[in-house]
């Protein structure tokens, strides 16, 4: 079995077991930030749906994260389930919550992680670029 590239249990201050019934969704949740979130959710026994284009990225975090809780607290009931949903899209984030909807019965909380920038100067950035920018982080 591949050792956890992070122990959850070591970085929380909160008790196991906190938040189990609870549901979140995290945008951006593949990745950086996000991720992390997921994992500490998880660990303190949340049921978490992780949001971002990319469903393969999505799908090898999700299962890194259960793989991970579980090998840190074998009694989590904390669970991960990957959506791809692109933020941008009005139509593909009410999908997105309808699903987490029909599979969990609710949602209690969102974290709204996901975002988007260029690493340009702003002179640089074209006027879709900006757009994408402000349609994501907006």
């Amino acid at each position: 079995m591949e050792k956890p590239t992070r122990n959850p249990s070591a970085l929380s201050i909160y008790r196991p077991g906190l938040f189990n019934g609870k549901v979140a969704i995290v945008t951006g949740g593949g990745t950086g930030i996000g991720k992390s979130i997921a994992y500490e959710l998880a660990f303190l026994g949340c049921t978490v749906v992780i949001a971002s284009r990319n469903f393969e990225r999505l799908k090898a975090a999700a299962d890194k994260i259960q793989a991970d809780v579980k090998a840190a607290n074998p009694a989590s009931v904390g669970s991960v389930y990957p959506i791809a949903c692109n933020i941008r899209s009005e139509e593909e984030v009410s999908s997105m919550v309808d699903e987490a909807l029909e599979r969990f019965e609710r949602v209690d909380f969102l974290v709204n992680n996901a975002g988007g920038q260029f690493r340009s100067l702003l002179e640089d950035v074209s006027p879709n670029g900006w757009k994408a920018v402000m349609d994501t982080n907006l």
